[in-house]
């Protein structure tokens, strides 16, 4: 069996770090240690893997929220007994009988869906009303919760019957909206007995008031947040990266200064300079950054991105560097360099960096006797 670092068959690859998934469970259960843990696995678990992740966790939470049947159904597959709730697909009559087929919840966020519940025949179905907060997204007026919770308690065929809403601003620091949809929420929740669900992975970190029976991490499940700003610590979380994205150099040379580097010529060297071309690019889901602060991460040194992102090559400048050879192993993220500072050179969020990583890149999971 070859060692991980000495394995040259690989062009680019991303690591799954299954103990850095269980550091982060750790993390969550101990910041709301009352709560139950649903955790979030929808977008093939953030790009992570969803199978890999759910077979990994499934001991270790309480239940699992998937956005779609379909990946309702995967969820299933890997594992059979823990609640899969599907958070945003019911929108057609007939896919009540693959929440019955499958023993998956439905979320229940407007009157049409309740008029189906009324006329479905098929084994007892366990449905979370999801109500509007604030979020304006999906969810039936806070005013209508109430109608809604007497109508299906009437209904035979749903056994259980839960609360849910959604916060929209948790992750910004100083934003005053999550206390007044906390407000809203408890306004609602105060005239229900049962149980309930708010927090996202902020509300789980910063809002200890919306941890409630069940808390829904997706992103910090992964070792990532939505909420570091600049300046911005929170101390009691230890969070751990879980996709290392690397990628090997596929080739060195040196140019001249005054050389223009890639399409456009958008860049020019300032300098006789080494350059190295990283075999990865938007083709493997890596974004079109144009930001001067741009890099790679090369022996735990920040090599800089110059000029534009290929779809199949990020060419650097490795001239400070020592030892650099076609075969090279780069970190694009992961451990040293943060996806939340890839996420801010490309203007976007971590989410969007994890969920759009392509399939040409192969998912590795590795635990800790993979390395030694």
């Amino acid at each position: 069996m070859h060692h991980p670092e000495s394995d040259y068959s690989w062009r680019a690859r991303a690591l799954i770090d299954l103990d850095s998934l269980h550091h982060n469970i750790g993390q969550i259960r101990r910041a709301a240690p009352q709560s139950q843990l649903m955790a979030v696995i929808k977008a093939d678990a953030y790009g992570h893997g969803l199978e890999t992740v759910c077979q990994a966790i499934h001991k270790r939470v309480d239940a699992f929220a998937v956005a779609t049947i379909a990946e309702g159904i995967q969820c299933r597959c890997v594992q059979a007994y823990k609640p899969v709730v599907v958070l945003s697909e019911l929108w057609r009559q007939d896919q009540l009988q693959c929440f019955d087929q499958y023993h998956m919840h439905a979320v229940v966020h407007n009157q049409q869906q309740v008029k189906w519940l009324e006329e479905y025949q098929g084994n007892p179905i366990s449905v979370w009303i999801k109500f509007d907060s604030g979020m304006n997204r999906l969810g039936v007026d806070a005013d209508e919760v109430q109608t809604i919770y007497k109508k299906l308690q009437d209904i035979p065929t749903i056994k259980n019957i839960r609360l849910m809403s959604h916060l929209a601003n948790a992750d910004v620091i100083g934003d005053d909206f999550t206390n007044r949809q906390l407000e809203v929420f408890n306004r609602v929740a105060d005239k229900i007995k049962c149980e309930k669900s708010l927090a996202n992975s902020a509300g789980v970190m910063r809002w200890p008031a919306t941890h409630f029976s069940w808390i829904r991490p997706g992103l910090m499940l992964y070792g990532a947040t939505a909420c570091k700003q600049q300046g911005d610590k929170i101390p009691k979380f230890d969070l751990k990266p879980v996709m290392q994205l690397q990628a090997r150099l596929i080739a060195v040379k040196t140019i001249a200064a005054g050389q223009p580097v890639g399409y456009g010529g958008i860049f020019r060297t300032r300098r006789i300079s080494k350059i190295a071309m990283v075999g990865l690019g938007y083709g493997d889901g890596y974004p079109r950054v144009e930001d001067s602060r741009a890099c790679v991460l090369i022996a735990n040194q920040r090599a800089p991105i110059i000029g534009r992102i290929s779809m199949d090559m990020i060419t650097v400048d490795v001239t400070n560097l020592e030892s650099i050879k076609a075969g090279t192993q780069v970190t694009l993220w992961g451990h040293g360099l943060s996806i939340e500072e890839v996420a801010q050179w490309a203007g976007t969020i971590p989410y969007e960096l994890l969920c759009k990583v392509t399939t040409r890149i192969p998912r590795l999971p590795v635990k800790k006797k993979d390395h030694e």
